[in-house]
């Protein structure tokens, strides 16, 4: 009796330590498996939206649930940010090559007072036939940005030119389950590396 509960309290022991031990194995790899994404980690459910795009009409995000999708908050007189990025998100899509179809880039104007549908349909065109250019009120836009912790602010320049906008240039990834995964600040816009990180998560 006594060497059957010393056989029960070690089986006991031994199932512990190796519970404890796989739990610790799934961490470690969890952590490298997350580490290895170029794009910076971030978990999130995805907030849906209802905005209007350039050819006026209703757009929610989920509406593409299944595919990877990218949110990019910008608008059409950026000098150099929004250009830059929306050209990067192309170089992503050429990548991708027979997955493209399975991606989708949504380019939402933080400049509603300028940017009218026929200025988006014109902008997103010239990166990409298949990008979405969203507008919305004031308000609607303003609820969008906060939602996904993003900012935006107008800057007078007193010059010819009209007014500035200062606003979040990271790229958001959300992936087919509708939850943002990745982000990408502007010194992490390799098409390359952001194709293998959309591969992956498809």
């Amino acid at each position: 009796m006594k060497k059957k509960k010393v056989l029960i309290a070690s089986i006991t022991v031994l199932s512990i330590v190796l519970i404890i031990w796989a739990v610790i194995l799934y961490q470690v790899f969890a952590i490298k498996n997350k580490a290895s994404y170029y794009g910076s980690s971030y978990d999130m459910r995805a907030p849906d939206f209802a905005l209007t795009n350039q050819d006026g009409e209703k757009v929610t995000l989920g509406e593409f649930k299944g595919k990877a999708v990218f949110v990019f908050f910008g608008y059409t007189h950026c000098p150099d940010i929004c250009p830059v990025t929306l050209a990067n998100l192309n170089g992503v899509v050429s990548e991708l090559g027979n997955d493209a179809d399975k991606v989708q880039v949504l380019f939402v104007t933080v400049d509603p007072e300028r940017d009218t549908q026929s200025d988006l349909k014109k902008y997103v065109a010239y990166f990409n036939k298949d990008f979405i250019g969203l507008t919305g009120t004031p308000d609607e836009i303003k609820e969008v940005t906060d939602s996904y912790h993003a900012f935006y602010i107008k800057e007078e320049t007193g010059s010819d030119g009209g007014y500035l906008m200062g606003h979040t240039s990271s790229v958001y990834l959300i992936n087919p389950d509708g939850r943002i995964v990745l982000r990408y600040p502007q010194s992490k816009l390799d098409p390359k590396e952001i194709a293998k990180d959309v591969k992956r998560i498809l």
